[in-house]
């Protein structure tokens, strides 16, 4: 099964920008991470200018946060870039440069998981494990007939019947099949083993597939319950005032390292809106639990607990806004509340 499952992949897998030999771990390690709840076309165009900024561990160490942030800008789910940043710098002062040879080494690393871990492991590291993403969940899920898997599970079973390793993890050269395994897996799921109509008849586990069997693939694994959307009422005051060069300031705050936007800077958001702001307009934002009504204001002074920097628009956009604030400065722009 292995071996169809990978001749399927060196045929059919997407030619994506990383899937070159031999792996750099951390080229991995980033596409890992910035992959995470984002699609993949959009890290396929934001991943060069990242390289480009931090080539390299070393250079992502020296950076200051704020930098990490503003290249990360758009991105969302911010938590990611702190992690990682801080994550290079464990690796280049505490490591001496030298990345974690296996999944437990990887698991130290801050805001590594279970699945980056295995991913960069197998993928760089040439280690015959197993990395459980949503794919990977719906494809083993699928193969194996279970309803309701825990990760452990699926580890578990798709090692014994992909890897013949079980559930240890053990190191095998880079360029050998058993490496390719959790990447051709993640593949098979993202083009194949889809969740409403997946192409069973392309699919090179069907064989051996018992969801494929039992005649209702999408009947595996069971839905999972999805939180609540809660509704949030955020007002942005957006407080404009002119510069002695002829541009106009706009009033931007720090956010604090935790909660929405964390560490980035922009207009401050509150719940409250301006007791003498003039409302421009608003609009709804989508973040993963919450449904952000933003409503944007042109307010003569910031909160009171505000402590903002004046910066350009051009400075402001080049500290890395949160889409939501690009969003309300580009319709701020658009009404000619800039000047």
């Amino acid at each position: 099964m292995r071996t169809e499952l990978l001749r399927w992949y060196h045929r059919s897998a997407r030619p994506l920008p990383w899937r070159r030999e031999p792996r750099d771990p951390y080229l991995t390690w980033v596409v890992e991470t910035m992959s995470q709840q984002t699609r993949i076309d959009t890290v396929v165009a934001r991943l060069p200018a990242f390289l480009a900024r931090f080539p390299d561990v070393q250079s992502l160490a020296a950076a200051d946060q704020g930098e990490v942030l503003a290249a990360w800008a758009g991105l969302g789910y911010y938590r990611r870039a702190r992690a990682l940043h801080a994550a290079a710098r464990v690796v280049t002062h505490d490591l001496g440069g030298r990345w974690p040879p296996d999944v437990a080494g990887w698991l130290r690393l801050p805001g590594v998981g279970p699945y980056t871990a295995a991913a960069v492991a197998a993928q760089a590291l040439g280690s015959a494990t197993i990395a459980v993403d949503g794919n990977v969940r719906r494809v083993g899920a699928r193969l194996l007939g279970l309803r309701e898997p825990t990760d452990a599970e699926l580890r578990r079973g798709l090692a014994d019947l992909l890897l013949g390793t079980g559930p240890t993890a053990q190191a095998v050269p880079v360029d050998d099949d058993p490496a390719r395994v959790a990447e051709a897996l993640v593949e098979l799921g993202a083009v194949v083993c889809t969740p409403r109509r997946p192409a069973c008849d392309g699919c090179p586990l069907r064989p051996g597939c018992a969801a494929a069997a039992a005649g209702d693939p999408t009947a595996f694994p069971a839905p999972r319950r999805r939180a609540r959307v809660q509704p949030l009422t955020l007002h942005a005051w957006w407080v404009v005032r002119a510069g002695e060069d002829g541009h106009v300031r706009l009033g931007l705050e720090r956010r604090p390292q935790e909660g929405l936007w964390g560490g980035l800077h922009g207009p401050p958001w509150r719940s409250e809106a301006p007791a003498d702001g003039e409302r421009v307009a608003s609009f709804h934002h989508l973040l993963t639990h919450r449904r952000v009504e933003a409503v944007v204001w042109r307010a003569p002074t910031p909160p009171a607990d505000a402590e903002v920097g004046w910066y350009r628009r051009d400075e402001a956009l080049a500290l890395g806004l949160a889409a939501i604030d690009r969003r309300a400065l580009s319709i701020l722009d658009g009404v000619g509340a800039l000047g």
